[in-house]
C-alpha cells in the first residue's frame, strides 16, 4: 500500500505529507485547500505532464511516496530546474518510473491520463476474470510460432544468398587451412626474420666482444689470478678472492667458446631470409581480414565452417521448419480459440454485472458492451481486440469510453474494480461521486468501503455518506502559504461531516452527521 506521499512546491503547496491507512482513505476539505492537487502529485508519478504545476516556493517541485509491499519502494519525481524521475533513489527515465508506478497505483480522474481508456487496459481487465492457465498457454503457443516464424525468416534470408555466402566461406576456409597456422608462430619467425636481417651488424659486435675477451681482458684476469694465487702463499685472505677470480676466469673462458660458435655459425640465407619474409606477410594478411591475432584466425575458420555446415544444411531445415511451423499455427489456433471462448463467457458475465453494479451507481438505464472484433492474424494476446462501450441513453448505442466525463468513468472503474479485481494496490477516485447524492450516493460508499476490504482506496471527495465509510478520514487545511492534513476522529470528525451536511455546525447538522457516522463506520 502506500504509506506516505510528500509533496513539496506542488502549485500552492510548499510542503505537504499525506499518510495513509489500509482500507478507505477519504480526503476531504475546504473548496481550494487543495485536495485534488495531492491526486495531481500521484498522476505526476504516473507519468502526467506537469506544466504550469511548479509553485511559487522553488525553481522545481517534488513528489515522493513510499509505497510498502512484499519489498518497500520508494518513487519520486522531480520537475523543473531539475527534472528527475528516481526508483528508490536510482535516476530512471520517466517511461520506466511510470511503468514501476502502475504496478503499484491506479488513478480515476478527469485530468489524469486514464489508463482504462486503452485497449490493452481493458483487455487486461476482461482477463482478470478468465482461468490464467489460458493465458498463459496461448502466450506460449504464439512465441513458439514467432520464433519458427522468425527461424524460417532467417533461413530464406541466408538461403538468398546462399551461393555467394557459400562461396565466401568455401575461400575463407581454404584460404585458413592451406596457410597451415600455428599458433604464437608468427612470433618465432619474426624473432628469427630479425636476426637474419641484422646479420652485419651481430658479426660485428659479437666479434668485437670475442677480440676483447679472448685478447688483453683475458690475459689481464690470468695475470691477476696469477698473482693473487702467489699472495695466498702468505696470505690465506687472498686465496677466496683468487678462488672467485679463477671462477670469473673459467665462465670468460666459456663465453669465448660460445662466441667463436657463434661467430662460425653466422652465415648469410638469402632465399631463407625471402621465404621468412613472405609467410610473414601471409600471416600478416590473415590477421588484418580474421583477427588480430593467430589464434583468432583460427577460431575464424572455425566459425566460418560451422556456418558453411549449417548453410549447406539449410534447404532440409527449412522445410524441416515449415512442418514445425504447420503444427505450431495449428496449437495457437488451438489455445486461441480456448482463450476467445473464455473471453466470450467472460464478457456475458461482465456485461450482465457491470449494468446491474452501474445501475446501483446512479445510472439506472445504463448499457455496457464487451466488444470482442476478431484480428486478421493471431496477435501476441489473443485473437481478437478487446474494446469496452458505454450509454447511459438506452436510446443511444454505447460509444467508447473516452466519450463519458471524470465522474462517469470514476465510479465505471469502481464496478470494474468490484466485479473483476483487477486494480493495483492502491486505487485513488477524486470525482467519484460527482452529481450524486441521497441512495446513490451510499451505493457508491458502500462499494468504496467493498473495494477498501481488498484494496488500499483513496478518495477525494465532498459526499459525507462517502466519508462517513472511511477507515481513516483526513481533512486538507491552508496553512499560511502552505497546505496541512488532519487526521480527523471523535469529535473533529463529527463536525467535518456536519460542514459537508449543510455547511454549519448546527445541532442539527451535528446530530445527523453522529447519524451517518454511526451507520456509516466501517
Amino acid at each position: 500500500m502506500l504509506q506516505r506521499l510528500e509533496v513539496q512546491n506542488l502549485a500552492v503547496i510548499r510542503e505537504a505529507v499525506l499518510e495513509l491507512a489500509p482500507g478507505l482513505n477519504v480526503l476531504t476539505g475546504e473548496t481550494g485547500a487543495g485536495k485534488s492537487l495531492l491526486v495531481d502529485a500521484l498522476a505526476l508519478l504516473l507519468g502526467a505532464k506537469a506544466e504550469g504545476m511548479v509553485g511559487p516556493f522553488g525553481d522545481s517541485l517534488l513528489v515522493t511516496a513510499f509505497f510498502q509491499g512484499p519489498e518497500p519502494k520508494v518513487l519520486s519525481r522531480r520537475v523543473g530546474a531539475r527534472s528527475t524521475p528516481r526508483i528508490d533513489g536510482e535516476v530512471v527515465s520517466l517511461k520506466e518510473l511510470q511503468e514501476e508506478a502502475q504496478r503499484w497505483l491506479s488513478l480515476h480522474a478527469q485530468h489524469a491520463a486514464l489508463v482504462l481508456l486503452s485497449p490493452r487496459r481493458q483487455r487486461e481487465v476482461l482477463d482478470a476474470l478468465l482461468d490464467p492457465a489460458l493465458l498463459v498457454r496461448y502466450a506460449e503457443a504464439y512465441a513458439r510460432h514467432q520464433a519458427l516464424l522468425e527461424e524460417r525468416r532467417a533461413l530464406e534470408a541466408a538461403l538468398r544468398e546462399k551461393e555467394a555466402r557459400e562461396d565466401l566461406l568455401r575461400f575463407q576456409v581454404r584460404e585458413i587451412a592451406e596457410a597451415k597456422v600455428r599458433p604464437g608462430e608468427d612470433r618465432e619467425l619474426e624473432e628469427e626474420a630479425r636476426r637474419l636481417r641484422h646479420l652485419e651488424a651481430l658479426r660485428e659486435r659479437a666479434g668485437r666482444a670475442y677480440a676483447l675477451l679472448e685478447g688483453k681482458s683475458s690475459g689481464a684476469l690470468e695475470a691477476a689470478f696469477r698473482e693473487l694465487k702467489a699472495g695466498a702463499r702468505y696470505d690465506r685472505a687472498l686465496e677466496a678472492l683468487a678462488g672467485d677470480l679463477e671462477a670469473a676466469l673459467e665462465g670468460v673462458r666459456a663465453v669465448v667458446a660460445e662466441l667463436s660458435s657463434y661467430l662460425e655459425g653466422l652465415e648469410g640465407d638469402p632465399q631463407h631470409l625471402a621465404h621468412l619474409e613472405e609467410r610473414l606477410n601471409l600471416l600478416e594478411r590473415l590477421k588484418r581480414k580474421y583477427g588480430p591475432t593467430l589464434e583468432e584466425v583460427l577460431a575464424y575458420g572455425e566459425r566460418a565452417q560451422e556456418e558453411l555446415a549449417r548453410l549447406e544444411g539449410g534447404e532440409a531445415r527449412l522445410e524441416e521448419v515449415g512442418r514445425e511451423l504447420k503444427t505450431a499455427k495449428e496449437a495457437l489456433l488451438r489455445a486461441g480459440e480456448a482463450l476467445s471462448e473464455a473471453r466470450e463467457e467472460a464478457a456475458r458475465r461482465l456485461m450482465a454485472g457491470m449494468e446491474e453494479e452501474l445501475r446501483e451507481l446512479g445510472f439506472p438505464k445504463a448499457r455496457f458492451l464487451v466488444d470482442l472484433k476478431p484480428l486478421p492474424e493471431p496477435g501476441p494476446f489473443g485473437l481478437e481486440e478487446v474494446a469496452f462501450r458505454f450509454s447511459a441513453n438506452p436510446h443511444l448505442p454505447p460509444a467508447p469510453l473516452g466519450a463519458m466525463s471524470g465522474g462517469e468513468l470514476s465510479r465505471l472503474a469502481l464496478a470494474l474494480a468490484l466485479l473483476t479485481g483487477a486494480e493495483a494496490p492502491t486505487v485513488v477516485f477524486d470525482e467519484v461521486d460527482t452529481g450524486l447524492g441521497g441512495e446513490t450516493a451510499w451505493r457508491v460508499a458502500e462499494r468504496l468501503a467493498r473495494l477498501g476490504e481488498k484494496r488500499q482506496v483513496l478518495v477525494v471527495t465532498h459526499l459525507p455518506q462517502i466519508a462517513a465509510k472511511a477507515h481513516r478520514h483526513l481533512r486538507v487545511v491552508k496553512e499560511g502559504e502552505g497546505v496541512g492534513l488532519e487526521v480527523l476522529e471523535g469529535e473533529e470528525r463529527v463536525r467535518e461531516l456536519a460542514r459537508l451536511l449543510s455547511g454549519q455546525y448546527t445541532e442539527a447538522a451535528l446530530s445527523h452527521a453522529r447519524l451517518l457516522l454511526s451507520q456509516g463506520s466501517p
